[in-house]
């Protein structure tokens, strides 16, 4: 009998651990990048732009890392 070895799906498992402070960091990252971007001399809209990203850029994490932990869930084999 040729049996294949279970898969292990060794990021989803990173992603449910890991998630909530994934979606922090990279949250975070478009407002780092518009104080960057003020302290270089360029607009305060930069900074505007990077607190508007970055909830929207956090929002949309969390809902891919909810995501995931429910496939995980429900679908994998436990």
């Amino acid at each position: 009998m040729n049996r294949t070895p279970q898969p292990t799906y060794s990021t989803l498992h990173f992603l449910v651990r890991h998630g909530d402070w994934i979606a922090a960091v990279t949250g975070l990252a478009p407002l780092a990048a518009g104080v960057v971007a003020w302290i270089a001399g360029m607009s305060v809209m930069f900074v505007l732009a990077g607190v508007l990203g970055s909830a929207f850029l956090y929002l949309i994490m969390r809902s891919y890392v909810e995501l995931v932990r429910v496939i995980v869930d429900m679908l994998l084999p436990k």
